[in-house]
């Protein structure tokens, strides 16, 4: 038997994921909103690669990931309790866990988006981790998910730099998926 007859190398071909190359249709904003928040996320904006709110941000994203075009930006809530709660074990538990379910959304959306033929990708959620970069660089992080939720229009920066969305204040963490995709065209 030829390897390329065999019966695991057959299925395994045909759940190959598409090539970058093919052109999809273009994406509807509606649908892309849509699919994030079945994902899980409570709100999902969309900003471009270019906008000058994001000006500090595009060296470091273009160089994680070169042909970001847009930014898709989301929020999911905590639970307000376990946040406001002096016992530190159940914060800690409230952020991990709201930690992991952006990472979740993020992986999920960019799976979804790969399958169509999508570039996209999902810079981690919480600590900077690009230690590499620091002292001389100065940002130990691929994407700052705060400019970039405020430019979505997902909230304002408060006084005390965090992000305060206009339904679930400041109980919120942040995620964000760079695309290769800017024809987000809306349906009339």
């Amino acid at each position: 038997m030829k390897l390329e007859e065999h019966p695991t190398v057959k299925q395994a071909r045909s759940r190959a994921l598409p090539p970058y190359s093919v052109m999809p249709q273009p994406l509807n904003t509606d649908w892309l909103k849509q699919l994030v928040l079945e994902a899980g996320a409570d709100d999902v904006g969309f900003v471009d690669i270019n906008r000058s709110e994001l000006a500090d941000q595009t060296e470091t994203v273009l160089n994680a990931f070169p042909c970001t075009k847009t930014l898709i930006s989301f929020v999911v809530r905590m639970n307000r309790e376990a946040i406001k709660t002096p016992a530190r074990s159940v914060s800690n538990l409230e952020f991990h866990h709201t930690g992991d379910q952006v990472n979740e959304i993020a992986r999920h959306v960019v799976r979804v988006l790969e399958n169509k033929g999508i570039r996209a990708m999902n810079p981690a959620t919480g600590f900077p981790m690009e230690m590499g970069e620091f002292p001389d660089g100065d940002k130990i992080w691929i994407v700052s998910h705060k400019p970039v939720a405020v430019a979505a229009g997902l909230g304002m920066m408060g006084m005390h730099r965090n992000v305060i969305h206009p339904i679930f204040g400041n109980f919120i963490l942040l995620g964000t998926i760079l695309i290769d995709w800017v024809h987000l065209n809306k349906r009339h």
